[in-house]
């Protein structure tokens, strides 16, 4: 009876960590757990992939934690695996949302903000134009798919109990904040060099016809010239992002890969 029951408690000790894992990805990755999403059913789809995973580790040996202290650092290292990937997808959507917000505030329709539930705040309307258009374009290109795959590339080099913390996961972070500030800025720069140029004319105007009301004018000029500049570039916005969510998830999952390694 002892060891049939020390057996149903690896067994239960492996399905947790599996479970803290993924549940680090789930929760932090737009794709799958945004903020909008009701807790109930994040937690039921990391319990089913869980569920799914567990039973390919049940011949894993896990070192028992012993007290609960060992436990804790053993569920924080599986823990900031799947943080580390979730963290890196919303990263790469932020860049996004900044350069809606760019166009905004440079187009006057700051105003027009919603409420947002993954910041708990007023997002323009553009930014979150902007995050639909990044995650459907994500899910085109399998970033969800190439995200799961690179989480169970983890249990191939750190089966469960055996996460690592290194510092290239830190170094993969911030080069992929790098990569969403520059991709933002690449997004937004045909609207903001549009909206300058018309603001230029729309300034030289107010100086030849000095009766014309140019914040009356210029704020319907403005909003004309952002949304036909938008429309235009959009496209361009969805490939370059596909190029830079291809090479970001690589890099993430090679640094955590090489930790295994």
């Amino acid at each position: 009876m002892q060891p049939l029951l020390q057996l149903y408690l690896d067994q239960f000790l492996v399905f947790v960590l599996v479970l803290t894992r993924i549940s680090g990805l789930v929760m932090t990755a737009p794709v799958f757990g945004p903020r909008s999403v009701p807790m109930q059913v994040r937690g039921l789809l990391a319990v089913s992939l869980s569920l799914i995973i567990t039973p390919l580790h049940w011949g894993t040996y896990v070192q028992q934690p012993g007290n609960l202290l060992n436990l804790l650092v053993m569920i924080g290292r599986e823990a900031v695996i799947g943080l580390a990937l979730g963290l890196g997808v919303m990263i790469l959507f932020t860049g996004l949302q900044l350069a809606g917000q760019i166009m905004g505030q440079m187009s006057g329709m700051s105003l027009a903000d919603i409420f947002d539930p993954s910041f708990d705040s007023s997002v323009p309307i553009f930014a979150q134009l902007m995050d639909l258009v990044t995650l459907a374009v994500f899910v085109a290109i399998g970033g969800h798919r190439q995200v799961m795959s690179a989480l169970l590339d983890t249990f191939q080099v750190m089966p469960p109990g055996s996460a690592e913390f290194s510092p290239t996961i830190v170094n993969a972070l911030v080069d992929v904040t790098t990569q969403s500030f520059m991709l933002g800025i690449r997004a937004a720069a045909p609207v903001m060099v549009a909206l300058l140029l018309s603001v230029l004319v729309m300034g030289l105007i107010s100086r030849t016809l000095p009766q014309l009301n140019v914040f009356a004018v210029g704020f319907s000029v403005n909003t004309m010239v952002m949304l036909a500049t938008l429309s235009i570039s959009l496209g361009a916005v969805a490939w370059i992002f596909q190029d830079q969510a291809e090479m970001s998830i690589e890099a993430l999952r090679a640094a955590i890969v090489d930790i295994g390694e």
